[in-house]
């Protein structure tokens, strides 16, 4: 069901949607484009925003990924915009720059038999002059993350003196991500004639204080979400120790069981490890994360686009954008941390009507995870026994054999080579096969999981009590976390976040790095994953955080204060586990805003100024 609202009057309005376009009061240039992109029916969020903001109406859409909701309001956005007039007429802010280059994608395809209308991207990581010259020659329709635009609003390169219509998408991710300031400034420069489009996934009270400072009379639609995963997606999992993961994604790809694929990590390493073995094995595979310039990020989802790689390795973050219909299965070769990302994840795959493939790989602690993502998401996994190496070797015997089958012909004639070879054509085939088997089979590795008898999951009975996530359940590295002692707490007034912030905008890491962080009165105690621990302790060693200085060490365990903590501190205080949601670009300005006068690390970072660099991920 979906909602539709002005004002504090609420009507509710069954889900049926028109036969097409042509009844929203689109203009015929972008109906022909609609056609031509294959949209016959718009979805429920689209059917209820476009005729309200080609109207003039400030609209509010709650609405989850994946809803239509680009089409509606990039369609209204085009409507607006004077094609005679070289100036910006629509500026959409949303989180990521993969997000942005995805909406003016979007956008160009609606534009195409609009003369003269143009829409650039503008985001941080990647050079200014590109965008520059752009911005000078005259574009329309600008979509970008907030802190590239404020540097350019700033700089006097981007001016907004003749916008009609201000867009937020993804409203709740950006502030999650720090940048309410920014787009407070940002609203606050634009005309007060605008129009503002704002779609959210959720409606928090920070978001509710924006639409009544910025919108006038908004009409709100809800669109209530829908089952989150496909029922043609099949859901299976693998129950594997980590180090066992890579031969295991090898036997299902020697074995045809992933033509076309998509394998998650959480981390940048883990993705550079996967990417390493499969390429040391002979696999066309290649990675996605925040560590590779904006240039060679493009290049690679181009190649997979194409189909020259057979897999892509990727963050969550790194992958947003990324939209391919010929994906086959995607692999959880770690569990996220957030049921969210899981649904995001296997949502790739299962495109245009086509089947797909989910696979997840867990380790024995990762079954309480497992069974929140099943939770949030209304369907059990079903488990798979790994392939033994006797059944990949028929697999992929069997496979070459069709293949075989497939190159027969009647006329086939004896190659020239192979006349004067005094064989019967049966040993000749014979030794041919055997040749082409061993040339073409990988060896397969030996793993724990070849031996009978492995443990299998706990199977939960009826009015069982679920598994409570314990310490290191969302931890798929056996061991692999370190816990770091900061010497300031409660005494100083810290918080989770303050301590999240200050850890996540010293260092670039992925999301869910930082763990568990308890907060006492006087030190504080982070539990993060071993592959940053050196290099916070590095950049920590010595920093400010709310105005005061404090010490980052490894922790020792006991005690459980220091000399700076002359007294055991009470047991007190939340624990925090990690999950701070969000990706931005270093240079954009949103990132963490919590502390009483910000944090300065020992290299003179400010928490909340750009980083002019390179890409930082704001991952909390």
């Amino acid at each position: 069901m979906f909602s539709f609202s002005r004002g504090s009057d609420r009507a509710f309005f069954p889900m049926t949607q028109t036969s097409s376009f042509s009844t929203l009061g689109i203009s015929p240039e972008v109906l022909e484009a609609i056609e031509v992109l294959g949209f016959d029916t718009p979805s429920a969020i689209q059917e209820q925003a476009i005729p309200a903001a080609i109207g003039g109406s400030d609209i509010v859409g709650l609405s989850h990924t994946g809803s239509g909701k680009t089409l509606a309001f990039a369609i209204p956005a085009l409507e607006c915009i004077d094609p005679d007039e070289r100036a910006v007429q629509v500026l959409a802010l949303c989180p990521t720059r993969e997000l942005a280059v995805q909406i003016c994608r979007e956008v160009d395809k609606l534009a195409l038999f609009m003369d003269g209308v143009s829409a650039v991207p503008i985001y941080g990581g990647s050079s200014f002059r590109p965008q520059l010259d752009a911005l000078r020659r005259g574009v329309q329709f600008v979509v970008g993350t907030p802190g590239r635009v404020m540097d350019l609003m700033e700089s006097g390169a981007l001016r907004l003196d003749h916008l009609r219509m201000l867009i937020l998408d993804e409203a709740d991710e950006m502030l999650d991500m720090g940048f309410l300031e920014d787009i407070e400034r940002i609203a606050e420069a634009m005309p007060e004639t605008k129009q503002t489009l704002f779609f959210s996934a959720t409606m928090s009270p920070e978001i509710n204080r924006l639409v009544s400072r910025f919108m006038k009379d908004p009409i709100q639609i809800s669109i209530e979400r829908p089952t989150l995963t496909v029922p043609t997606i099949e859901q299976v999992y693998y129950e594997v120790v980590f180090s066992s993961r890579i031969e295991v994604l090898s036997r299902l790809l020697d074995t045809g069981k992933i033509k076309m694929g998509l394998v998650f990590s959480n981390t940048k390493k883990v993705v550079d490890d996967i990417v390493d073995g499969l390429t040391a094995r002979g696999y066309a595979v290649d990675r996605l994360h925040g560590d590779m310039p904006q240039i060679m990020r493009e290049r690679v989802m181009d190649s997979f686009r194409k189909g020259s790689l057979r897999l892509l390795v990727a963050t969550d973050i790194a992958a947003r954008g990324l939209d391919v219909d010929d994906v086959d299965a995607v692999v959880n070769f770690e569990l996220p941390r957030d049921p969210e990302d899981y649904v995001h994840r296997i949502g790739r795959t299962a495109r245009a009507g086509r089947k797909g493939k989910a696979i997840t790989f867990v380790g024995r602690r990762d079954f309480s995870l497992m069974s929140r993502i099943e939770r949030f998401i209304g369907v059990k996994l079903t488990p798979e026994p790994v392939l033994t190496a006797v059944q990949v070797d028929q697999l992929r015997t069997e496979s070459l054999v069709d293949d075989i089958l497939e190159r027969l012909t009647p006329d086939a004639v004896l190659p020239e080579e192979l006349k004067d070879v005094e064989a019967s054509p049966e040993a000749l085939a014979t030794a041919l096969f055997e040749l082409l088997k061993a040339r073409t089979h990988r060896e397969v590795q030996p793993i724990p999981e070849d031996k009978p008898a492995r443990r299998t999951r706990r199977v939960q009975q009826p009015g069982d009590e679920a598994e409570s996530p314990q310490k290191g359940d969302s931890w798929t590295h056996d061991g692999d976390t370190v816990t770091l002692f900061m010497n300031g707490g409660k005494m100083i007034g810290l918080r989770p976040k303050d301590i999240a912030g200050l850890f996540y905008n010293t260092v670039e890491m992925e999301k869910g790095t930082v763990g568990d962080i308890r907060i006492f009165g006087k030190h504080s105690l982070i539990e993060v994953d071993a592959s940053v621990a050196p290099r916070l302790l590095d950049a920590l060693a010595t920093a400010t955080i709310c105005g005061y200085e404090v010490n980052v060490r490894e922790d020792k365990g006991i005690p459980e204060y220091s000399a700076d903590s002359p007294r055991p501190p009470r047991r007190s205080g939340g624990g925090f586990r990690g999950g701070y949601r969000g990706d931005r670009d270093r240079n954009d300005r949103g990132g963490f805003r919590g502390g009483r006068s910000g944090f300065r690390s020992e290299r003179g970072d400010r928490g909340n100024d750009r980083f002019r660099r390179n890409d930082r991920k704001k991952r909390f």
